[in-house]
């Protein structure tokens, strides 16, 4: 059986925090920090996309998520100075945008303009710091597997049809540096990139054997963030 890349990423990300974890100088003081953040959501392309010919000129139409607020909560448990393991959500209150053309090239389609739409997304990372730590810096490389899906009423059935597809797998990569502020309160900021292929579907409940595949698409997601990182002693 063919192992997917995100089972490969998954299972490597695995294997590296437990073998850290077992690296882990127990005379060190291990820690527990909470970060809750907020940021901006900027999606890099279209979920979808299909050409289109208008006029003897081939243009690319499809529907894309719109740059949006995002709010996000991290835990991490740090084994020492040098590495942590990072679980992490962030909601994006992302309008969904489709192109004026796409009806006429989807059967059944109806979704036109902006409508509601969120996208969610969740990760775990394995993060390594880059510089020596001190109390005053810290920049820290993170990369795991990544789990993204999307709704809100513009991805709901209605009259016409429903969409699938509305969950993909694929990986997180961030970079972070803080600013304290206080022994157990920093300042951090981040930029992060989540990189899944999506495959949004569309069935037109007029002939429901028949189901639209806007095709495989890489995804770049960023969300820029600044939010307050507070420390728990272990």
């Amino acid at each position: 059986m063919r192992l997917s890349r995100s089972s490969l990423l998954a299972a490597g990300f695995l294997s590296s925090a437990w073998w850290l974890a077992g690296q882990a100088d127990a005379q060190e003081t291990r820690r527990i920090v909470v970060t809750p953040y907020v940021g901006v959501f900027v999606p890099a392309s279209r979920v979808a996309e299909l050409k289109s010919e208008v006029g003897g000129v081939q243009e690319a139409i499809g529907i894309r998520q719109q740059n949006a607020l995002a709010l996000g909560l991290n835990t991490s448990y740090r084994f020492n100075g040098f590495a942590s393991l990072e679980l992490g959500g962030a909601w994006a209150f992302s309008d969904s945008r489709a192109s004026l053309g796409l009806a006429n090239q989807v059967p059944g389609f109806s979704l036109s303009g902006n409508e509601s739409a969120r996208v969610l997304m969740g990760s775990a990372k394995l993060m390594v710091n880059l510089i020596p730590l001190t109390e005053r810096s810290a920049l820290r490389l993170g990369v795991g597997p990544a789990i993204i899906n999307r709704g809100g009423s513009a991805y709901k059935a209605d009259d016409n049809g429903d969409f699938s597809g509305l969950t993909d797998f694929g990986g997180a990569i961030s970079l972070c540096s803080r600013l304290p502020l206080t022994d157990f309160l920093s300042l951090r900021v981040r930029a992060e990139n989540y990189m899944y292929s999506s495959k949004l579907k569309f069935r037109a409940f007029s002939n429901p054997t028949e189901e639209f595949s806007f095709g495989s698409k890489l995804q770049n997601d960023f969300i820029f963030s600044a939010g307050l990182q507070m420390v728990w002693w272990r």
